[in-house]
C-alpha cells in the first residue's frame, strides 16, 4: 500500500482533492477521472454508510485517485471500520486539543505505533504488507474548527503521528461569530498556519473560489479541496436553466 498523496505532501507539493456529498460512486468516478488527485467522502453530513463508502473507494481507486473520508465522530470503532474499508486516510472534524490528536493516533495505528486492531475488511485486497505499510501510508487529518483548536495547533500538530492539518473555516466562522473573510476569522486562519509551520506539518483548507485558492496556495497550503460534487452539480444545472430562460 502505498499513499502518492501523502508522499507529494511530505516533499512540499501541491496536491489538489474534492469533497462527495452526493452519495454517488459515479460523481465520485467521474471527479476522480478529470484528475482530481484525492477524494474525501464527506461522512460527517451526508449519508454515507459503511458498504457505500466502500463502494465509493472502488468507484476513485479505480480511476487512480486516492479515497479519504471525513468521518462523524472520533470513535476508535467508527474509525477502524472506515480504515478496515479501505480508506487511504482520515479526516476527524472537531479537534481541538492535543489529547484529542494523541488519541487518533492511538485508534488508527497498528502497534507498537498505536492499538488499532487488525480486522479482516476490504483491505484485504491490498495484500498481505497491508499491516506492514499501513502505519505510514495512512493520513491522520486533524480538522480544527474553533478558537480552542486554532490557539492549540502547534500542539495538536506537533502530536507524533499526526500527518496534516486541515482548516474547517465554516465552521470556525460560526463559532467566532463573524462572517468567512472578517478580519478577525483571516487572523484566526493565519495563526493555524503559523502552528502547523511551526510543527513542521503540511495544512490543507477548503476553498472554492479560484482567487481565494490561489492566495491560500502562496500562503503555503498544500492540500485543497477545490471543489464538491454536490455545489458541482448544483452551479452547473442552475446555470443550464438560467441560459434556457433567457
Amino acid at each position: 500500500m502505498e499513499n502518492p498523496v501523502k508522499a507529494k505532501l511530505l516533499r512540499g507539493e501541491l496536491s489538489l482533492g474534492g469533497w462527495l456529498n452526493l452519495g454517488s460512486p459515479l460523481a465520485a468516478e467521474v471527479m476522480a477521472a478529470a484528475g482530481y488527485e484525492w477524494l474525501a467522502i464527506d461522512a460527517e453530513h451526508s449519508p454515507f454508510d459503511i458498504p457505500l463508502i466502500a463502494d465509493t473507494f472502488r468507484a476513485i481507486e479505480a480511476r487512480g485517485a486516492v479515497p479519504l473520508v471525513r468521518t462523524w465522530d472520533h470513535d476508535p470503532v467508527s474509525l477502524a471500520r472506515i480504515l478496515d474499508a479501505g480508506a487511504y486516510g482520515i479526516i476527524v472534524p472537531h479537534v481541538s486539543t492535543a489529547r484529542q490528536a494523541e488519541a487518533l493516533v492511538q485508534a488508527m495505528r497498528y502497534p507498537p505505533v498505536g492499538a488499532r486492531s487488525a480486522g479482516t475488511g476490504r483491505v484485504a485486497v491490498y495484500g498481505d504488507d497491508y499491516r506492514r505499510n499501513a502505519n505510514d501510508a495512512v493520513m491522520i487529518v486533524p480538522q480544527v474548527e474553533d478558537m480552542e483548536g486554532i490557539n492549540n495547533t502547534e500542539a495538536i500538530m506537533s502530536v507524533e503521528g499526526i500527518d496534516v492539518g486541515f482548516l474547517g473555516p465554516g465552521d470556525l466562522a460560526l463559532s467566532m461569530g463573524v462572517d468567512r473573510g472578517h478580519p478577525d476569522h483571516e487572523k484566526a486562519i493565519q495563526t493555524f498556519v503559523s502552528g502547523c509551520r511551526k510543527a513542521g506539518k503540511p495544512y490543507g483548507i477548503p476553498e472554492r473560489d479560484l482567487e481565494i485558492v490561489r492566495k491560500r496556495i502562496r500562503e503555503g497550503f498544500t492540500f485543497l479541496d477545490i471543489a464538491s460534487d454536490l455545489r458541482t452539480l448544483e452551479a452547473a444545472v442552475q446555470d443550464v436553466l438560467d441560459q434556457a430562460r433567457t
